[in-house]
């Protein structure tokens, strides 16, 4: 086993996009069938023996989980397994340029809905549906069905429109599960006698109210969340667009502008105004760095970053109160964001590289994750296993709250189109110019909608 990491050369999202589109404009790929590609009597973990994968993955919990555990897979199956991790920024660009070159380099990678929508339309990235449907490819007790049904469904996408595979199309399985929760500080709300806001009125109301006072000798905002102009910052924004029955596109127009459009952005904003003036640029990583120290009293994002708010010596251990997405005049709502593992098209090892996938989101091996920080369990029996309940207990309502977000608000909530990352990027700038007051928020979604459209044609 060999692991490597690095640095790749930036590229801007433009550049990425264009890649993209010159890569749709040569056609799609075909997946033949697994039998044809890696013949097989029947399933065997040791079938491919001696045969060599490389991985390609972001830094994450879900990769250094598969790395901790690599071992493993090559004593089962006499594989012998590199595995190659990037920063989440860098990872983008480079999966993106080794896929549109046609490299079958990497065999197995991580992957997300709109990556899938990029790399499927482009013909990228193989079908599983054939793999997890041949017996003699796929172990007798790996239970398909043991996934959460909104999470399969999150992953198929019907190519047809570019030549490629139908309606049943799996583009990669799920392996770690995120939807978008409240933080909040148990400590600082309960001194300062403010109940757990359950709407985003009263959201804004408490952040307002903490904003800028003293507790335990340092001075509090009363907000953070991500504010970089890229379309991750969509997710936790994603709260207040779906509570509003926002859309991006709708009937092939875009609807970032609508009425809902600018009231669900015109609240952000406002919520964001009690956030630290740094927090128009955060990543994920500057945001929930910025929570772990203590220094805000609300925060929205990824519910699974429980494990770093909680590990020891976190400042905040103990402290955190986790509560669904706040109410608007639609609901409560969240989007979704899936890692995956997904297949080269190109690959010359696909027999090999699905033994991998199919070991990497066992049962066994997803349940050995969590003590490894990969939460959220994508796998119903491993969200309701004794080592799930362990794991977090004492971590306040975080494992009832999580499970009902998936179960009853998260989605994925935007138009799938191979284009997607660009859109997003797009959204995601205006929503930061108005937050940074550079622009009106109507005049701020106006011009995004303009662009959107003619990104979409």
């Amino acid at each position: 086993m060999k692991k490597q990491s690095g640095n790749f050369g930036y590229l801007t999202r433009a550049a990425i996009a264009s890649i993209a589109v010159g890569a749709l404009l040569t056609g799609c790929g075909g997946s033949g069938s697994p039998t044809a590609q890696a013949e097989v009597e029947s399933f065997d973990w040791r079938n491919f023996e001696g045969r060599e994968l490389n991985l390609l993955m972001s830094e994450h919990p879900l990769s250094n989980a598969i790395e901790k555990h690599l071992p493993e897979f090559e004593e089962k199956t006499g594989i012998e397994v590199s595995l190659e991790t990037l920063t989440e920024t860098d990872y983008m660009v480079k999966i993106l340029t080794e896929l549109q070159s046609g490299s079958g380099s990497y065999d197995v990678f991580m992957s997300s809905q709109p990556m899938n929508y990029q790399y499927a339309a482009a013909g990228w990235i193989e079908d599983l549906q054939p793999w997890v449907d041949d017996e003699k490819q796929t172990a007798p007790d790996y239970d398909f069905d043991d996934f959460y049904p909104a999470l399969i469904e999150a992953e198929r996408w019907d190519t047809t429109d570019f030549g490629g595979a139908g309606e049943g199309s799996l583009w990669a399985i799920p392996a770690n599960e995120e939807g978008y929760a409240l933080f909040y500080r148990k400590d600082i709300l309960e001194a300062a006698g403010i109940e757990v806001p359950q709407t985003i009125d009263e959201l804004i109301a408490a952040a307002k109210e903490l904003d800028g006072t003293e507790f335990e000798g340092k001075k509090i905002s009363g907000f953070v969340s991500r504010g970089d102009k890229t379309y991750p910052t969509l997710n936790p924004f994603s709260t207040f667009a779906g509570a509003y029955g926002v859309q991006d596109v709708t009937d092939g127009v875009a609807t970032v502008n609508s009425p809902e459009g600018i009231e669900a952005t015109e609240k952000w904003v406002e919520l964001m105004g009690t956030a630290p003036q740094a927090a128009s640029s955060y990543t994920w990583y500057e945001a929930q760095q910025d929570f772990i120290a203590g220094n805000a009293a609300f925060y929205i994002d990824a519910d699974h970053m429980a494990p770093d708010f909680e590990r020891e010596g976190s400042a905040i251990a103990g402290k955190v109160g986790y509560e669904l997405p706040p109410a608007g005049p639609e609901g409560r709502a969240s989007s979704l964001w899936l890692w995956s593992l997904g297949m080269n098209a190109a690959s010359e090892e696909k027999g090999a590289a699905w033994q991998f996938i199919q070991w990497a989101t066992s049962k066994e091996m997803l349940t050995k994750a969590i003590a490894d920080g990969n939460m959220n369990p994508t796998r119903v029996s491993v969200a309701e296993s004794e080592e799930m309940a362990a794991a977090t207990e004492g971590w306040d309502d975080y494992n009832e709250v999580w499970q009902e977000i998936l179960a009853e608000h998260a989605a994925w909530q935007y138009a799938p189109s191979s284009t997607w990352p660009e859109v997003g990027d797009i959204w995601a700038t205006a929503i930061q110019s108005a937050v940074i007051g550079q622009t009106s928020v109507k005049d701020a979604l106006d011009d995004a909608a303009a662009k959107i459209d003619a990104a979409i044609k």
